[in-house]
């Protein structure tokens, strides 16, 4: 019997706000806020990379214990207290009780964006017709972009006089996005899926190009890392931008956030999954080697919306990708690993470059190491491209 499948609207709005919690505000929405937390002494320049760097931690704990979770009780539970917990984390950060103290904010609020991840994707496939699925995943991932726009926007006016004020408003739209999703939240299992993946195994052909993709999207992590944690203090302390310029200035890497998984998704449909792929790499590629060859603003500013494209787009096809392989029964489970592995990457890089901060290495030798990782995702890509058309 044809499932009867109500409007989309709910669920895509639901789950544009959940994606936007998952990735901008308990992840990405930190970085304009960076150089406000560096010039009132919260933390050093190190210290703020490894308060990204313990994001991306609580972020990898929280992908695993997703996935046990999940496989217990099912994906509600653990959706509803990452709502919850988000908002705490960020609570949390908006007072400075020490580097612990934010660590361990920064840790919860990775935690919770993990299981949102994982199953928001999942969730509203299954509350839309499958007609609609490439258009409305890119509709949905473009939550993280909108929402930091918004926020680089709005961020400067609270942040004129400390952090403090930047952290509450970013709870605050938290709290009420976490509200408007709530109940597409409430239509998620309650009861743990049957592991079918294991009764019907992969073939030795789809494992082997979920590898390569895995490979790919671990690079990607790592190669993205200056623009999503280093970008604003990059344009304030090297490029010699107010605190405001350099905080607004994150709102091009959200407008390519939001335009590029809703024009991957288009071309998924219109082309292939895999072209639109291609093209997001190689749109990566470009946009850390316009901030190596340029330092102006205008071009920096450009830098910053390709990588925005970049960013969500890889997110939102490498799903598509990993659905069209496993199909969706299995999808969840596959796609918590790729969220795992995403994570791993962020978090290796972070610590990794956060590291060479405290040698004393400079922003623009991070987005160095970035171009040659993320060319090196380019090239394991297309050997995976080329791979699954002589399969």
């Amino acid at each position: 019997m044809e499932k009867n499948y109500s409007s989309t609207f709910y669920p895509t709005l639901a789950g544009f706000c959940l994606i936007a919690i998952a990735i901008c505000l308990t992840r990405l929405a930190y970085t304009p806020i960076v150089p406000s937390i560096i010039d009132s002494h919260w933390v050093t320049k190190p210290g703020a990379g490894y308060l990204g760097a313990f994001n991306m931690l609580g972020y990898m704990a929280g992908c695993i214990l997703t996935v046990l979770v999940a496989r217990i009780t099912g994906a509600r539970l653990m959706m509803r207290l990452s709502l919850v917990i988000a908002v705490i984390g960020l609570l949390m950060c908006s007072w400075d009780l020490g580097f612990i103290w934010l660590a361990v904010g920064r840790f919860i609020t990775g935690f919770a964006g993990a299981a949102l991840i994982i199953h928001t994707p999942p969730l509203v496939l299954k509350n839309i017709n499958p007609e609609k699925k490439a258009v409305t995943l890119g509709i949905v991932f473009s939550g993280a972009g909108f929402t930091i726009v918004a926020v680089s926007f709005l961020l400067p006016q609270f942040i004129t006089n400390g952090p403090k004020n930047g952290w509450l408003f970013e709870a605050a739209i938290t709290a009420v996005f976490a509200i408007i999703s709530w109940n597409l939240v409430s239509r998620a299992p309650i009861h743990a899926k049957k592991n079918n993946y294991i009764k019907e195994p992969l073939k030795q052909t789809s494992k082997l190009l979920l590898i390569l993709i895995a490979i790919c999207y671990f690079l990607a992590a790592v190669g993205i890392v200056p623009h999503s944690l280093f970008l604003s203090d990059y344009v304030h302390r090297d490029l010699g931008y107010s605190i405001s310029d350099s905080s607004m200035l994150f709102s091009a890497l959200g407008l390519g956030s939001a335009i590029g998984p809703v024009i991957s998704g288009v071309l998924a449909k219109k082309l292939d999954t895999s072209m639109s792929l291609f093209f997001a790499y190689l749109t990566g590629v470009i946009a850390v080697l316009i901030i190596l060859m340029f330092d102006e603003i205008e071009l920096v500013a450009l830098s910053a919306f390709l990588a925005g494209i970049f960013l969500i787009s890889v997110v939102s096809l490498t799903s598509l990708r990993v659905l069209e392989i496993v199909g969706l029964e299995m999808h969840d489970h596959y796609w918590g690993i790729l969220t795992l592995i995403l994570a791993s990457g962020w978090a290796i890089g972070s610590y990794s470059m956060s590291g060479l901060l405290s040698l004393k290495f400079q922003y623009i030798n991070l987005f160095m190491t970035g171009q040659v990782v993320l060319a090196l995702a380019l090239g394991v890509y297309l050997f995976s491209w080329w791979r699954s058309k002589h399969i």
